[in-house]
Formats: structure tokens, sequence, C-alpha cells
């Protein structure tokens, strides 16, 4: 398939606390994959593999619920897509794409709360021409809820060992693992009785896996942030002492780092994007919401020591207005490549945009730049491609009117 494109006039960003107004870019050439939606629990939604070919992946779930698999050829500029499965249109059901060691794709889907983790894998590297079987991940943990939120990460330094993550049966925080082809026990390892831990998952590739999660959804509890990694069999805390087995009784949220209190503001807190920087310090980006119409946007970054959380800005309401979804902010997400970069929506001028944040001081003071504008529509929940250079399909956003995640109206657009 072909992608549309349009011009994106730059603008002048607006100066706010603590960030210095810079010029956008110029004009923006954007592409756009065609309609479709995606969760912001399940990573990653876009990656690039850049040798020896240069080609950018992308998944997501269209307006029929379709599982959707696009591909970008940086060379030829070419866009093609397929369809891998077929679920209820409801976009918590938006697929994950794992790069394999010999540059296959697998990729991995869920209804949800589904009632099996599907994957397939390409027959050919940085391919998705053609594709193997359709699998069930064998995992049987007790409970009836079934599965949501896929995360995969791969290992080198564990002879390539996948962790594999999701929401499971009980809404604890599952998981498991596939060595040279076999897949382990699954086991749950975080768990909140009741509610439901939402979690994000980065890794440095080879012996570290971060997480920043909730103890639940901020509609029914009091949320806070928190974060811990994983390495050489242990979760860990930031400051690398060792808590908990990785494959032990599940933990408790409050186990591990707090990142963001809400017990001493009364502020619940949702977690949008962690990534490992490249002195080995994670970074988080999270959402606070002192009122159903007005969410905060923070960056906390473990400074050797502690947790600093610096004010980014003020993100605006909810993209599900008329809905329960009253926290559904316009999202985060980091530069997985370079953590002191952000991108974020929020509303202005009636509409939500999407701007560059830029740090040179670890979050004290900030430059940015607005570099999606499309007045009378939104741009929504931003994904900078895993592995990107900043070049073409580096960033992608939904573009239209959200609604629900099952009444989404959006399409999956992207910077050229």
């Amino acid at each position: 398939m072909q992608g549309r494109r349009r011009n994106l006039a730059g603008v002048f960003a607006v100066t706010l606390a603590l960030a210095v107004a810079v010029p956008a870019r110029g004009a923006q050439e954007i592409g756009d994959w065609g309609h479709g939606s995606w969760c912001w629990f399940a990573d990653p939604r876009a990656v690039r593999i850049a040798a020896p070919q240069d080609k950018s992946f992308v998944s997501w779930l269209d307006w029929a619920g379709r599982v959707t698999i696009g591909a970008y050829d940086a060379t030829t500029g070419q866009q093609t897509t397929t369809v891998v499965g077929s679920l209820y249109h409801d976009d918590h059901g938006s697929p994950t794409i794992l790069v394999e060691p010999d540059k296959r794709l697998t990729v991995f889907w869920s209804a949800h709360n589904g009632s099996a983790l599907y994957f397939l894998t390409s027959l050919l590297p940085e391919s998705i021409a053609g594709w193997g079987p359709v699998h069930t991940v064998p995992v049987r943990v007790p409970g009836g809820l079934g599965f949501t939120y896929p995360n995969p990460v791969l290992l080198s330094g564990e002879e390539d060992r996948l962790y594999l993550f999701w929401r499971g049966a009980t809404w604890a925080a599952d998981h498991t693992t596939r060595t040279g082809g076999r897949w382990g026990r699954a086991s749950a390892l975080i768990e909140n009785r009741g509610q439901r831990p939402y979690v994000k998952v980065d890794s440095n590739g080879r012996d570290t896996i971060a997480f920043a999660f909730t103890e639940g959804n901020p509609r029914d509890a009091l949320t806070s942030i928190y974060y811990m990694a994983y390495r050489r069999g242990w979760l860990r805390h930031a400051n690398g002492r060792r808590f908990a087995s990785m494959n032990g009784k599940p933990i408790t949220p409050r186990a591990a780092d707090v990142v963001y209190d809400a017990r001493g503001t009364r502020i619940s807190a949702w977690v949008w994007d962690v990534a490992v920087a490249r002195d080995g310090r994670p970074v988080i980006v999270y959402a606070t919401f002192p009122s159903r119409t007005h969410h905060l946007y923070w960056y906390a970054r473990w400074n050797g020591r502690g947790w600093t959380s610096h004010l980014l800005t003020d993100g605006g309401p909810t993209i599900s207005p008329g809905t329960i979804e009253y926290d559904y902010s316009g999202g985060l997400a980091l530069d997985h490549r370079d953590p002191s970069v952000v991108y974020l929506s929020r509303k202005t001028r009636g509409w939500f945009e999407i701007e560059r944040w830029q740090t040179s001081d670890r979050g004290a003071h900030w430059r940015h730049t607005t570099v999606v504008r499309t007045p009378g529509t939104d741009d929504v929940r931003p994904v900078v491609a895993r592995g990107s250079d900043s070049g073409p399909m580096s960033l992608l956003w939904l573009s239209g009117q959200y609604g629900s995640y099952t009444t989404y109206r959006t399409s999956v657009a992207f910077l050229h």
C-alpha cells in the first residue's frame, strides 16, 4: 500500500516555565499508513533494522480489528502492509514486534483480556512478505482474566534469551522466557490484588531490563510511579541493589523504587515510557491528574543517588471526552536512543499537537518546538521507533479523533 502524504507548516513554540521557546523546524512532510490505533502499554510498536537493508516496521490494529504490520524501505521509499490476524476492534489488542537475532520478525498479539497470546515469525529477515504458522504462547497461569499487552525483550548477554511480559489472568504483570526455542514456565512478576498494575518495559539489549509501573489504573486507585530493573537473575533497585529473585514470588509495587509518591499529593499518576540512557541510568516520563480536565507531564531521572522529577508542561484534558477514560492523555514518548529527547502531545489552539522537547541538563531546563500540527484534528500517542536515527519513520503517532479504545477514528501517521 502506498502511503498518503501531506505537508505540515512549522509553527512557533510557546514559552513555558523552565523552557526556552525556539522556532519549529520548517515544513514537515508526513505520511499516513492508513486507519488504525494502538494502546501505549504494548511495545515495541515500531522498530528500525539499519543493516544490511535499512527498513522500518510498524504495527497497529485497524478500524475493523485487523492485526496489521507495515514495512518501510528507506532506500526506495516503498511502503507495504500485511494483515497477520483479526480481533475485535479494541486497540488493547494492538500487536508488538520483536526483531530476532537473525533479523526475522516475530509479532505478538492478544485480544483485550484475550483467551490466548498469539505469535508468528516472518519467513525471511527484514521482510513481511511471508510468515510461518500462528502459534500460541504455551503458558498456564491460574485465573480467568486472559492476556493483554505483550512486551517482548531479547537479551544478547543471556544467549539471546527472550523475556515476554504481559498483563495476565489475575491482572498481575506476568512473564515467561524462551531459550533455544523452548518456552519456560510462566509466573507473576508484579501483583497488587484487585488492581491492574500498568507496566512499561525497556532494555539495554544486553543484560538489563527496566520496568516503570503503577499499582493500578488511576481511575480505580490512588496510583504512584515505581521503578525496578532486572539483571543476572535478580530484580534490583536503580542503585543496583537486588531485592527479589526474578523467578520468586511476585513483588508488590512498594518493594520497588518509589519515583512519584501519590500518597503525599493525593494526585494519581500514569506511566508513559521508560528508557535506559547511555550512562546506564533510567529515565521515566509520566502524567499526573490534578483534575479530570488537567493533566501534567513529568520527566524523572535517576541521578545516581535518588529520583528527581521535573515538570515538563500542561498536557491538557483527556483525548476521550464523554467517556470514563478521563486519564487518557495525549501522551509522551522518549527517544530511546537519546532519552534527553521527549515527544509529547498536548492540547493547544484547540487541538492536540506534538512537540519535541530536549534537555541538556538532565531535565532542569528545556527547549521545545512544535513538530506536528494539523488544525482541525488531533495528533496523539507519539511513538519513537526503536533503533531509529531521526530519519524517516522515526516518529509516528495517531492522527484523527480518538474517541475511545473501541471507537477510534485515527490513522497511523509518521514523519518523513
